[in-house]
């Protein structure tokens, strides 16, 4: 679980050829909101329901059958709102066609995308269980970054201590593990990790817009 900078997995795909990698939807989310800053659409996003409906209904395509997520798109695209206002929606439909689809071709195929669909998409994530952003590594970092103080040079005793506290909070993780504790998750995370998962288990009896407004509306982008 990676953000999407390319030069990062090339180096991943370079180094662990075998390895499946996976994008952060967090990232990407994030990599939607700063384009609609740039083409000044942020205002459009906050005051109009609507419309940041409908926007956060492309990263939802994430949450779709890796398979059929340009056929989504292109039903997207041809939807009643996308067409009404794409002269609106033109900047960020360029975008995201341009890094997460592919373009267009003159023979009607598309090209590939910067970031392949194939590390993006979460759809198998989501019917694993498994985690869809790496927010709990980050969340890791800070607090550890917390215990040194904040301190930008900390000394190695300061350091050493640092990783014995970290060792004693993991050694009682993994014996309430053990003791069949859960750990902690908060309610409304939790609440819509189970909708998202009950969602995409029902793919196949969704019209494809049902389908991704139902998942957009299990998430925000980050503003």
């Amino acid at each position: 679980m990676m953000d999407f900078e390319k030069a990062a997995m090339n180096a991943v795909k370079s180094e662990f050829p075998n390895t499946s990698i996976n994008g952060c939807f967090f990232h990407l989310s994030q990599c939607i909101w700063r384009h609609l800053q740039e083409a000044g659409l942020q205002k459009n996003y906050i005051q109009d329901s609507e419309f940041a409906l409908h926007i956060r209904m492309l990263p939802a395509l994430a949450f779709v059958p890796q398979n059929k997520v340009i056929k989504d798109y292109e039903k997207l695209l041809d939807s009643e709102y996308f067409s009404e206002n794409e002269e609106l929606l033109m900047p960020i439909i360029d975008y995201f066609e341009g890094t997460w689809i592919g373009r267009l071709h003159r023979r009607g195929q598309r090209r590939d995308p910067i970031i392949p669909i194939s590390v993006w998409n979460c759809y198998d994530l989501v019917a694993a269980d498994l985690p869809r952003t790496n927010n709990s590594v980050e969340g890791w970092h800070n607090c550890f970054s917390s215990t040194l103080n904040s301190s930008k040079h900390p000394s190695i005793w300061r350091f050493i201590h640092a990783l014995q506290k970290e060792e004693s909070i993991n050694t009682l993780k993994i014996q309430q593990y053990v003791a069949g504790q859960e750990p902690p998750s908060k309610k409304i995370y939790k609440n819509k990790s189970e909708n998202l998962k009950k969602i995409c288990a029902d793919y196949n009896n969704r019209a494809t817009m049902d389908y991704l407004r139902g998942v957009a509306y299990n998430f925000q982008l980050q503003i």
